[in-house]
């Protein structure tokens, strides 16, 4: 009688280490799975400030060049008005 307590006392302790195994188990992939998900959320937020970096300094080069030509085209316009003056 006493071989046959202690066999079910031993049957139930490893279904209970299974059952609270398989339920930490399960926490564990839910919280990885959370983690994982914040992760790919960071990522791709920092994905569209790096764009957006991107495009600020794009548009800041694009200015830079256009400054340039503008003045470029300043002074064109300059010597062509000193040039017309002093043909006539």
């Amino acid at each position: 009688m006493n071989h046959s307590l202690l066999i079910v006392f031993i049957f139930i302790n490893l279904f209970l280490i299974l059952y609270f195994k398989r339920k930490n188990s399960e926490n564990t992939k839910e919280h990885l799975y959370r983690v994982f998900c914040i992760q790919d959320q960071l990522v791709s937020e920092k994905n569209k400030k790096d764009k957006m970096n991107d495009s600020i300094n794009n548009l800041a080069e694009l200015e830079e060049n256009t400054q340039q030509q503008l003045t470029a085209i300043q002074l064109k316009l300059e010597f062509l008005h000193l040039f017309s003056k002093t043909n006539f």
